[in-house]
């Protein structure tokens, strides 16, 4: 039987997903991607495959607000919207599909998205002003699926000519606090009990600000 709350996943299981959301955003705030990958990788080892992606969705909330706060000086508030309102349509769209689907599935796309985004041949995302609000419907939807889209949308906002780095940072951070923001919007709606797991996501967010820090 799957555990229905983090204290059921037992005690080195927990301390693994805390210790591995520090890392995670240390890796993202130093290279700007590989943190959601990593940590949901993680998950998606050891937690029920119906916790992993609202679960991981709260914690990276989390982990980018805290990220999206420490840059905030350099966050491109146009393209930020332009995510924003692209986000807001996906998550509408994936919504209605995402909470309907088995475990199984869930766990199947989870792994597939890992293996391609590791192995699968680099695409192509065309750089132009309307692109940021297609991108926030896409990578909106992919989130809710999979739970880490963030190196789609860091992708996209890597060929803005006039970025340094800490603009990428601000504005990517920024984007996927709202995805995620939506998705645990989504999974609470849809009925995730968000409760038994909350001391893990709270931890878990502490040691990803901490993470952030140092990264």
């Amino acid at each position: 039987m799957s555990p229905e709350s983090a204290f059921e996943l037992g005690l080195a299981a927990q301390i693994l997903i805390i210790l591995t959301s520090f890392f995670a955003t240390a890796l993202t705030a130093t290279f700007s991607i590989g943190g959601g990958l990593l940590l949901i990788a993680v998950m998606g080892a050891i937690a029920p495959a119906t916790a992993v992606v609202p679960v991981h969705g709260a914690i990276m909330l989390g982990g980018n607000a805290g990220r999206a706060a420490v840059f905030r000086q350099h966050l491109d508030l146009k393209v930020f919207l332009a995510v924003l309102a692209g986000a807001l349509i996906g998550a509408l769209i994936g919504g209605q599909i995402v909470t309907t689907l088995p475990a199984t599935a869930l766990r199947l796309l989870i792994g597939g998205f890992i293996l391609f985004s590791q192995w699968g041949p680099k695409l192509t995302i065309p750089y132009g002003r309307a692109s940021f609000f297609f991108a926030g419907i896409f990578s909106t939807i992919l989130n809710l699926f999979v739970g880490a889209s963030g190196p789609f949308i860091t992708a996209l906002l890597a060929q803005v000519p006039h970025y340094s780095r800490l603009n990428l940072q601000a504005t990517a951070a920024a984007c996927m606090t709202v995805q995620h923001g939506l998705k645990v919007v989504v999974f609470a709606v849809a009925g995730f009990l968000f409760a038994p797991w909350l001391p893990l996501i709270l931890m878990s967010i502490t040691a990803g600000f901490l993470g952030t820090l140092l990264g």
